[in-house]
């Protein structure tokens, strides 16, 4: 009866051990790069864009890029911004993140655009999103919540598509 109650309890440690040491490595793997405080802007059908903004954190011993991303939306335009001097236009050479540190995406600063998605995404949705990082790798971002929020007023300047005076706050195109 000694016996079979140290085998039990001997796999039951191996066991916690075994699951506490997997647990720890998937942390600290899906850990390395996230986007806290996240949100994605609602939109209704009138209006083919949204936006993305939180603050991205990296959690590594080196810096780290994000490129490009995409999101469980699908087929879409997927772009980073940035705004210079009001104007918002593509973000050449991504969103670079210090080693331990922080980059904030912000409305009237870098965030991530959609663009060309013709569906409503509505307040209330969760929105998956895939950042690709500079080294080829991929970080899927825990499921980012959608909220009317509000914005600040841009300008698209020379954005290939796009017109003077575009509203980010609603991303509805003005005439004008």
């Amino acid at each position: 009866m000694k016996a079979v109650k140290l085998g039990a309890g001997i796999l039951t440690l191996v066991l916690g051990l075994t699951a506490a040491g997997c647990s720890h490595s998937d942390e600290q793997a899906d850990g390395d790069v996230r986007l806290d405080d996240a949100v994605i802007k609602a939109k209704g059908e009138d209006n083919d864009m949204t936006s993305i903004f939180g603050t991205l954190v990296n959690d590594t011993d080196k810096d780290v890029t994000v490129e490009s991303f995409t999101t469980s939306l699908g087929e879409a335009h997927y772009q980073l911004h940035e705004v210079v001097d009001g104007v918002m236009r593509e973000k050449s050479g991504g969103f670079a993140i210090p080693a331990h540190g922080t980059h904030e995406l912000r409305p009237g600063g870098d965030h991530m655009m959609v663009m060309g998605y013709a569906h409503p995404v509505a307040a209330g949705d969760e929105i998956t999103v895939t950042l690709n990082l500079g080294d080829g790798s991929e970080t899927e971002l825990d499921p980012i919540p959608v909220r009317s929020i509000g914005a600040g007023e841009e300008n698209y300047g020379d954005l290939e598509g796009s017109q003077d005076g575009h509203e980010h706050g609603d991303h509805a195109h003005k005439e004008g």
